[in-house]
């Protein structure tokens, strides 16, 4: 609820608080945790019913801005985990739905009802938009060369071809290499979201140790 307004009144109305001072990746995780904890401080004085009310008024109102926005212009937030100071509002409205997806999910697995979210209409785009956070951690790796192939099993999933060359890793067309990772859709999702502890992410990997080790620091939320 706490984006959705802010969203709503910075981009819809106009209206900006005093900017915090960013200087760095980590200021901005520091800032998004104090305003989680202003929020859920603040509203622990409201019933469930209020707060429902004003979720299905926030949602609907920022489904109603989006709907405006086109696609292909420049957004007014960048998506920081993928590694972009600029992105396009097409990827800014997917990674506001993975917000929404991921926090619901972790709701709907403390009390066992996955429900729905995992059918493919709304567990594909989870999948095609966390992919992107897997060439940002392999940017941090020392070594300016590696191949790295990336199977998510499921019905979601898929295989992904990562090259790092001169520098840059990307994801190519495939290639032959001995070094891979295996990861079911559910556990790929909870590892990139920090919704499950590292040393309990369940995955297979072969070849080059370090590569499969350096996935498991992948993340795709603000963390």
């Amino acid at each position: 609820m706490d984006t959705s307004l802010r969203r709503l009144s910075m981009q819809r109305d106009g209206y900006f608080t005093e900017p915090p001072v960013i200087h760095s990746y980590q200021d901005l995780v520091e800032f998004i945790q104090r305003m989680n904890s202003d929020w859920i401080a603040a509203t622990r004085r409201l019933s469930p019913g209020i707060l429902l009310g004003m979720l299905r008024q926030s949602e609907t109102e920022l489904v109603t801005l989006l709907e405006t926005l086109n696609p292909d212009e420049s957004a007014m937030f960048s998506v920081a985990w993928a590694g972009e100071e600029v992105s396009t509002n097409g990827f800014d409205i997917a990674r506001e739905y993975t917000e929404k997806w991921h926090h619901q999910m972790q709701i709907r697995l403390s009390v066992g009802q996955t429900g729905c979210l995992y059918l493919p209409r709304y567990f594909q785009p989870i999948i095609d938009c966390f992919i992107k956070a897997i060439p940002v951690a392999y940017q941090k790796l020392e070594q300016a060369e590696c191949n790295l192939i990336i199977e998510i099993t499921g019905e979601c999933g898929g295989l992904w071809y990562l090259q790092k060359h001169e520098g840059e890793a990307a994801f190519v067309e495939a290639f032959e290499t001995e070094n891979k990772v295996i990861i079911s859709q559910e556990e790929f999702w909870q590892l990139v979201t920090n919704s499950k502890p590292k040393q309990d992410v369940i995955y297979t990997s072969v070849g080059d140790t370090v590569l499969a080790e350096l996935f498991l620091k992948t993340v795709a939320v603000m963390s």
